[in-house]
């Protein structure tokens, strides 16, 4: 198995919700470690929509968005899917 340097902080992705079917098949619950080195078993489309949030929060930069500078919610771009994800900086 590859080794991955730890580079700023952990980021950790949790499934919130699935409002359809999702293609891969995630389900609400599940959590993957993600990073700039790391895509979690997420699918390559919606990797590539919340990358540059891990590489925010990864890096220390704050949410915009909601309460909490930690943490950004993102939703898969694809309609049938509907998987909304919560990306959390770990200190």
């Amino acid at each position: 198995m590859p080794q991955f340097p730890q580079i700023g902080h952990k980021v950790v992705a949790k499934v919130l919700e699935v409002g359809g079917k999702c293609t891969i098949g995630l389900k609400p619950g599940e959590e993957y470690e993600v990073s700039i080195h790391r895509c979690g078993d997420f699918c390559g489309i919606f990797y590539h929509n919340v990358f540059q949030w891990i590489v925010s929060l990864q890096l220390g930069a704050k949410s915009p968005f909601g309460d909490d500078p930690d943490v950004f919610v993102w939703e898969c771009p694809n309609p049938n899917g509907k998987v909304k994800v919560e990306l959390r900086r770990v200190k």
